[in-house]
């Protein structure tokens, strides 16, 4: 009787202990930042998610970016050079996460997650040219061509990913892989020139289904934490 009466009380105090970790570990609520899609993105966004535990290892996270229009207006010296400006527009996320795993001193806890999101993009598209007033080849002008793309895109994606709580402050880092639906259109297609160099990033503007990876990272900070004993 004494044994059996020793073994519950392990056996409490583990699942007592395990279920203190994980509340500490998984966030009650966290804010969190994007940095990457600002700083590396062909079109950059200032992006913010807000993270809401819904059960003892559950969460669902909703994120928003707005598009910024870093780059200028205009290129001077660049000619038979498309470019993009004047970006307009927003993404949006919807995850759900489940905690698998939290170290003993909820430092590190790992997470699988699902991911809906949806990309409303729009921006201007133009080129300088110099071209000839007639066919005599006489005298050259400077003609500049725009038209407005519009960019759609919705996806699901599946991950694995972990946070490192360093106090209140955290570090999310999550990958795994996506599909999604891309549909482009275009007002006034005054020209279409796709530039094949292997040395230069540019944007493939035809609509299509694709599977592809996906890669986030994002620091934030998480409300009512409480150091490890």
């Amino acid at each position: 009787m004494r044994l059996l009466l020793a073994l519950l009380l392990i056996t409490t105090t583990v699942v007592a202990q395990d279920s203190d970790r994980y509340d500490q570990a998984v966030p009650r609520q966290a804010i969190k930042f994007s940095p990457g899609h600002l700083l590396i993105n062909y079109h950059p966004t200032v992006e913010f998610a807000y993270e809401q535990r819904i059960a003892h290892r559950w969460t669902i996270q909703g994120e928003y970016g707005q598009i910024v229009n870093l780059q200028g207006t205009s290129r001077e010296n660049r000619f038979e050079d498309a470019w993009d400006s004047d970006r307009k527009g927003y993404k949006a996320k919807l995850e759900t996460r489940y905690y698998v795993y939290a170290t003993q001193r909820a430092r590190f806890t790992w997470y699988t997650a699902g991911e809906l999101y949806y990309n409303n993009i729009n921006y201007k598209k133009q080129m300088v040219t110099r071209e000839y007033y007639d066919d005599t080849k006489d005298a050259l002008y400077e003609k500049t061509y725009r038209q407005r793309v519009y960019h759609e895109e919705k996806g699901l994606s599946g991950k694995v990913g972990f946070l490192w709580n360093m106090g209140p402050v955290l570090l999310d880092v999550n990958g795994g892989l996506r599909y999604r639906v891309i549909h482009y259109s275009k007002i006034l297609p005054a020209f279409d020139l796709d530039d094949d160099s292997f040395f230069e990033f540019n944007n493939d503007e035809t609509s299509r289904d694709e599977a592809g990876l996906v890669l986030g990272v994002r620091v934030g900070y998480r409300f009512s934490w409480q150091r490890s004993e």
